[in-house]
This record gives C-alpha cells, sequence and structure tokens, in this order.
C-alpha cells in the first residue's frame, strides 16, 4: 500500500464535533476519541459516500440537517434518499434509515505510567564563527495517553427486505474497507464487524426489516500537559593557546559580541 495512503493527514470529516466544557482547554486535552467524536465520524462517512449515491442519495439542508418530508406528507424530489443520523425521528418516520449509537466500551491500559513520556522541540544553532550547526532537544511537554476499545452499533431500517440486504452489504463493505483508510486516520481503527440476523417489527400495517452492524474499535485519547519551568541556557566554551595575537583577538571579539546571552565562558590563554 502506497506511503501517502498509510499516512493520511485526516479527512476534513470531523468539523461538526465541537465542545463547549472548559474541562479539556483546563486539563490540556488534545484528543478524546470515546463516545461522542466515533459517532460523529462514522456518521459523516456514511454521508459523504451515500450523498454520491445514485440508488440511496443522502441530501442535506443548508443547515446540514436531512432533507426529511415534514408533517405536511408533500413530495419533493429534493428529499434524502436515506435518512443516516443517530437519532430516530418517531414524529415522521423515514426509510431507509441508517442510525448509528454507541454500546458501550471499557477502557485498555497500555502501561503502568499511562505512557508518561516528554514531547521536544528541536532548535537548531549556528555558530557564526565557525559555521558549525548542532541541534538541541528542549523538552515541552509532558505527554500522557490511554487506549479505548468501544463498540458502535449501525442499524438500518427499511420497508423492503431487499432494501435492508442490500443496504447492509453496502454500509458493511464501505465501513470495513472502503473508508477504512478514512476512519483510521481521522483517530478510529476498526478492529472487526459482524452482523445480526435480519430482525422484522409490525409497522402501520406493515413489517419494517433490520439489520444491526456491530463495529469493534480502538481508539485513544491523549494529554500534553506544558512544562513551564523549562531552563533554557546557552554555554559558550572558549578553548585557545598560545598561539599568534589573531587568535587571542578572536576570541575577544566573540566574547564581546555574546557577552548579552554568554552565561559561562572559560578562556584558556
Amino acid at each position: 500500500m502506497p506511503e501517502d495512503i498509510l499516512n493520511l493527514p485526516g479527512t476534513g470529516t470531523n468539523s461538526g464535533h465541537l465542545v463547549y466544557s472548559n474541562y479539556y482547554y483546563d486539563n490540556h486535552i488534545i484528543q478524546q476519541v470515546c463516545i461522542v467524536h466515533p459517532k460523529n465520524l462514522i456518521i459523516d462517512i456514511l454521508r459523504k459516500y451515500f450523498s454520491s449515491d445514485n440508488r440511496y442519495p443522502y441530501r442535506a439542508d443548508e443547515y446540514g440537517y436531512p432533507l426529511t418530508p415534514d408533517i405536511s406528507g408533500l413530495e419533493n424530489t429534493e428529499y434524502t434518499g436515506v435518512l443516516i443520523s443517530d437519532v430516530f425521528r418517531y414524529e415522521v418516520k423515514f426509510f431507509p434509515a441508517i442510525l448509528v449509537k454507541s454500546n458501550g466500551g471499557a477502557y485498555k491500559p497500555i502501561s503502568f505510567n499511562q505512557e508518561g513520556t516528554l514531547k521536544y522541540r528541536k532548535d537548531l544553532l549556528e555558530d557564526e564563527l565557525t559555521g558549525r550547526k548542532t541541534i538541541v532537544s528542549t523538552p515541552t511537554h509532558r505527554v500522557y495517553a490511554g487506549m479505548w476499545d468501544m463498540r458502535f452499533d449501525v442499524t438500518i431500517y427499511t420497508e423492503s427486505h431487499a432494501e435492508s440486504e442490500e443496504l447492509t452489504e453496502i454500509v458493511s463493505l464501505l465501513l470495513q474497507h472502503t473508508a477504512w483508510n478514512e476512519l483510521r486516520a481521522s483517530g478510529l481503527f476498526i478492529k472487526s464487524l459482524s452482523i445480526s440476523a435480519q430482525n422484522n417489527e409490525p409497522y402501520a400495517n406493515d413489517y419494517i426489516y433490520s439489520h444491526t452492524i456491530s463495529i469493534d474499535t480502538m481508539s485513544e485519547w491523549r494529554v500534553e500537559i506544558p512544562i513551564d519551568s523549562v531552563i533554557e541556557k546557552m554555554i559558550f566554551y572558549f578553548d585557545s593557546v598560545k598561539t599568534p595575537t589573531s587568535n587571542q583577538a578572536l576570541v575577544g571579539l566573540a566574547t564581546e559580541k555574546f557577552k548579552d546571552i554568554v552565561d559561562m565562558a572559560e578562556i584558556k590563554l
């Protein structure tokens, strides 16, 4: 597999995931892929691919809500061909519908100290006198991380036995193959996928058919705490032997030039 496919920077489909609590900012949490974020990722991926489907096109209004019929019951060719959401609209049921919900999970420790490591900043220092370049690493954050082992259910409701099976096949392959890399690059790794038997229930003198696709996923949380007490010190060491006066003058010029930032300078003559 090409390297650029394995290292996708992200799909940009998670822009609708917003947090309003200051808990994340106050505790330096930069990543939390547990319930809300993975659910939104799955919904956004399904909407993205079904928006170009010729049989089940997904349509949304200017605010991002699915274009489903209202209580007036008027026909409109611009209505969505499939409802993809995490909430079922019981006041006006629309079929076919693909609904995503969390089905619980567990925290999986990956180390005794929650992967406690340091994050470094690399600086390139260049000596103007000799032209020598040195890369200096400075610790800037303490990093902690952990893994979530979560399960999500994608349930497909249709009024047709055939549509239920067709949509189940499409969604299962889409999640397990077509969109697998995009989800992984966005922080959600699909470990396994299982499909339930078909169910049916009476509804309005007819039957509603459904399949449930269960997804076992792996994701993570990550915390980066800034190190406020980083001491950055530049130490210059000048070593000279008894050579012509020109070298002694060079040392003197260097000491004078950097006198404001030199913490320690030892000159041997």
